[in-house]
């Protein structure tokens, strides 16, 4: 399995609105955002827009507890395992440290070197 984290977009095929797993039969491929991972799988963010067998609706409890940041309370995800990965999909960019919006084309900014912070948490520290 990969060495995936939250924040890391990976490609499932779906059909019957059930993922498969990468070799089945499907009828289209979506890309969805991982918000979890755990030691043999991941949870990954349902948009509103799309219907997908066994996904959950999370509460504030649920997303605390898996380690789920706040803004996908009240939000579905689901749960795969690493087998049901079609692809992984790599954007050219950078999330920012503090409020954590990804940012494309962008690249670290700090000190340290490693560290994104955006145009906005730089010039408004309360946001």
């Amino acid at each position: 399995m990969v060495n995936l984290k939250s924040g890391d977009r990976v490609d499932c095929r779906i059909k019957d609105r059930v993922i498969v797993g990468p070799y089945d039969d499907h009828d289209e491929i979506k890309t969805f955002e991982i918000v979890s991972t755990d030691n043999y799988g991941y949870y990954l963010f349902v948009p509103r827009y799309l219907i997908i067998s066994g996904s959950k609706i999370t509460d504030i409890f649920r997303c605390r507890q898996l380690g789920i940041e706040d803004r996908f309370a009240d939000e579905q995800i689901v749960y795969i395992t690493g087998s049901m990965v079609s692809g992984i999909s790599r954007q050219d960019g950078m999330r920012c440290e503090h409020c954590k919006d990804f940012v494309l084309m962008a690249s670290a900014n700090q000190e340290d070197g490693i560290t994104f912070k955006c145009y906005s948490c730089r010039f408004n520290p309360y946001r």
